[in-house]
């Protein structure tokens, strides 16, 4: 900034006495402004000056001057600001502020790194298009792309910016980076830990994770913002270990070379202080819960190290839901409030005081429900847990949430932030609001495949918001009676008369009002050997007898709803009867006419937050099924287990683990007809082959059909002894309306053998790999996967020689572990 000029002519050509006294102070007459492009300017200038007609100063040398300078700069229009001294009269003076004006801001461009960094930082620039160029933007913009570019690791990034005159009389603004060599975290030196390792601390600090041998792959390239986030962990860890007092006492980050590349070596000195121990734990206010159970649920007990996280989580939530803000919310204290207290008491000890306001009981209030266009509004309702009347509960929330979910008609997502409270102190209830985002649950699958009898067409039609109430109600079709929450399946699968297939099922999941799904099943499948080449010997094929198969089946189910152990309990009842008549011997099947009648009993348990994409919870299913030995009637007991569990990894990203065993037994010892497992393929492998029916169908990828388990000849004739075992990371990468959208990795490992003399847990045949689950509503779930087989297995066909290798798989309308 140009120092303030005032010039003083001499008058008279000597020295006046006030002269020779010492600088006069003088009055201001006027003041007047040059340079200026406009009177707008020129009254901007002025006004911000501060300098006033009537205003004394001393000439030359007044503070108040070089005031007026440095205020007219800061406008941020002008490159040079000057005041002078116009002429004097008697004990006067005018005064002249002389201004030049900055040029405009004809155009500004970034030169240096990808386009998006080029954008990015163009946005955080402080120039705008046909503003004036203010001389310390300049600068203040090399620090702001610095600051960028350090931010995302480059901290060697050097940015200059030039100027230059442009044709419309403004200037042109160019801002030139160059990054350099992205810094890596190198190594990590921590000093002053002595009761917590290096190495745990190090695996506290996930942004800022050191370069190792055996971990190449890990380092990452060094953020400001990204280390202090660690140093809270840092002070996280040791406050979880009962090191109340530590803290991070200095960080440091030196610059060095690993060859031609810069690391940033993070230095980092730790004071950790004592490790404190609960010494008393006191509560007062509490009139509803006793001490002790308010000291259980805390989780702090005397002479417990003091836990700062799960005394946070333990107070105000946990995963487990067994919070003591929980426990209050669930009994209907709506306002119920803690305040924790933390006192140092001699010896390395802590005194932990809570003071508990618990507040009066709320009740639920009105519940309305928005959203259902389709849906009938009583389907909802009698989902919920959150009932008018009742002692409100954060738990009956949940719970309604997650059943709501298990219908699969809404949004997932839409569904957990669709809820409203509204709490009304005055008559102490908590009104409830339920919106919901429909979404298209019916399936309509179409498909084609050329299996063991040529070309097989399936079309299969799901409406899993059905209304058999309305069928005789025209108003109600759209395109068929929709909203009460049946579920109504066609099937048909055929390959003309050489292969057809039938299937009709129906399920009420609220019987008679209650929480008790009953329903009904029906199919028919017939093949006949003599309608296609592959098997047929005879050109005059209609002269011969049937030679091939027919099956038809019927059952009826009974599902009820447990409240023990808990509400997530499902005890189900089911009788079938099968009619088998096999013709051709060919099939490895038992000739002739066959009846089956079984008694189904299952208990399940599931708590897993959706049906399609769970991210949490799990299930155990247990089911018995018995075919007794009547005359004339095929015999056998069966038995199946399977459990899953889901474990939440980050918002998106979910581990689950599942497990299968099955058993058939005979209850004569003679050999059990048909009943078997069979192991391998997809489900889009099984469209059409014969000889499957009657034969629990077990899929595992990276695997084709029916190639595991015990054999008769070159055919599959499966096992009575089944162990199944899946894992999946998975991700939901889309959850929308339209698509939802889940790509994951796999390992499979199964195996089934025909009895206990040949059954060996380890002897699995195994399998790794890729796979998405896709979700569309008018198609339902699409599976691909990409499976590498780690086993080999006898080659059953041309198309596969048994070896290992990748395999790719998919199915339509169903998915692999279903």
């Amino acid at each position: 900034m140009p120092a303030a000029a005032l010039a003083q002519p001499t008058v008279g050509g000597a020295p006046s006495q006030g002269a020779q006294a010492g600088p006069p102070r003088l009055r201001i007459l006027g003041v007047t402004v040059e340079g200026a492009s406009s009177d707008a300017v020129r009254a901007v200038v002025a006004s911000s000056s501060g300098l006033r007609v009537g205003q004394e100063l001393i000439v030359p040398g007044d503070p108040q001057i070089a005031d007026a300078v440095r205020s007219v700069y800061r406008l941020g229009q002008f490159s040079d600001v000057r005041v002078v001294e116009d002429r004097r009269v008697a004990d006067g003076v005018f005064l002249t502020i002389q201004v030049a004006e900055s040029p405009r801001i004809s155009d500004y461009s970034v030169d240096g790194g990808d386009k998006k960094d080029r954008d990015a930082v163009r946005a955080r620039l402080p120039f705008v298009k046909g503003a004036r160029l203010v001389q310390s933007d300049l600068g203040r913009a090399e620090a702001v792309v610095e600051d960028y570019f350090r931010g995302k690791g480059y901290l060697l990034a050097d940015a200059s910016v030039t100027t230059t005159p442009a044709r419309d009389g403004g200037v042109k603004i160019e801002v030139k980076v160059d990054r350099g060599a992205r810094v890596r975290v190198g190594d990590v030196e921590i000093t002053g830990n002595t009761a917590v390792s290096d190495r745990t601390i190090e695996k506290a600090m996930k942004d800022t994770q050191q370069r190792t041998w055996w971990r190449f792959w890990v380092s990452k390239p060094y953020r400001e913002d990204a280390l202090q986030r660690d140093l809270g962990r840092i002070v996280s860890l040791y406050n979880e270990r009962g090191f109340y007092d530590a803290r991070v006492v200095r960080d440091t980050v030196v610059l060095a070379r690993a060859g031609r590349r810069p690391e940033a070596v993070v230095q980092i000195a730790v004071e950790e202080g004592p490790k404190y121990h609960v010494r008393n734990v006191e509560w007062d206010g509490n009139t509803v819960l006793t001490d002790g159970q308010l000291t259980q649920s805390l989780g702090l007990a005397r002479g417990d190290a003091f836990n700062t996280r799960r005394l946070e989580e333990n107070l105000y939530g946990n995963k487990q839901q067994s919070d003591i803000a929980g426990l209050y919310y669930n009994r209907g204290h709506m306002r119920f409030n803690i305040q924790p207290q933390v006192q140092i008491a001699p010896g390395d000890s802590v005194d932990l005081t809570f003071d508990v306001f618990e507040g009066e009981v709320y009740s639920f209030g009105s519940i309305t429900i928005a959203g259902n266009d389709k849906t009938k509004e009583h389907v909802i309702r009698r989902e919920l847990y959150s009932i008018p009347g009742q002692t409100f509960s954060r738990d009956a929330i949940t719970e309604s949430i997650r059943r709501l979910s298990q219908l699969n008609y809404f949004n997932q997502q839409a569904l957990a932030q669709g809820i409203q409270q509204e709490v009304n102190d005055e008559e102490k209830r908590v009104d409830l609001s339920y919106t919901v985002e429909e979404v298209g649950g019916d399936q309509l699958e179409l498909s084609g495949t050329y299996g063991q009898i040529g070309l097989i067409l399936q079309l299969r039609v799901t409406f899993n918001n059905f209304s058999a109430q309305n069928l005789f109600n025209r108003k109600a079709y759209r395109p068929l009676p929709m909203g009460d929450g049946q579920q109504l399946s066609l099937g048909v699968q055929t390959s003309g008369l050489a292969y057809q297939n039938y299937s009709l099922s129906f399920t009420e999941p609220w019987f008679r009002g209650k929480p008790t799904p009953i329903g009904f099943s029906t199919s028919f499948s017939r093949i006949d050997l003599d309608r296609y080449g592959r098997f047929n010997t005879d050109a005059d094929s209609s002269s011969r007898a049937f030679n091939g198969y027919s099956v038809g089946s019927l059952r009826g189910f009974l599902n009820r709803r447990l409240r023990w152990p808990d509400d997530k309990f499902d005890a189900s009842t089911g009788l079938g009867y099968r009619y088998y008549y096999v013709t051709a011997q060919s099939l490895g099947l038992p000739v002739g006419i066959n009846h089956e009648l079984t008694a189904e009993l299952g208990l399940t348990r599931n708590s897993q937050d959706s049906p399609i994409f769970p991210r949490s919870g799990s299930t155990v299913a247990l089911s018995l099924d018995i075919a007794p030995p009547i005359p004339g009637f095929i015999q056998y007991h069966k038995w199946g287990l399977r459990t899953g569990w889901n474990t939440p990894i980050s918002p998106k990203v979910t581990f689950g683990f599942t497990t299968q065993y099955g058993y058939i037994g005979s209850f004569t010892r003679d050999d059990v007809r048909f009943q078997r497992y069979l192991v391998g393929g997809s489900p889009f492998d099984y469209q059409g082959i014969n000889a499957t029916f009657g034969k629990d169908i077990v899929y595992l990828r990276g695997y084709p059909a029916d190639v595991i388990g015990p054999r008769a000849g070159n055919v599959s004739a499966g096992g009575r002894i089944l162990n199944k075992y899946t894992s999946e990371l998975r991700w939901q990468a889309v959850a929308t309306p339209q698509l939802q959208a889940a790509p994951y990795l796999f390992a499979d490992a199964a195996n089934t053998w025909n009895g206990f003399e040949s059954f060996n847990p380890a002897q699995l045949y195994r399998s790794a790999g890729v796979g998405a689950r896709l979700f569309l509503p008018i198609l339902g779930m699409i599976e691909l996967t990409y499976g590498y087989s780690f086993d080999r297995f006898p080659s059953v066909s041309r198309d596969d020689d048994g070896l290992n290798k990748w395999r790719f798989q998919f199915s339509i309308g169903q998915g692999f572990n279903q």
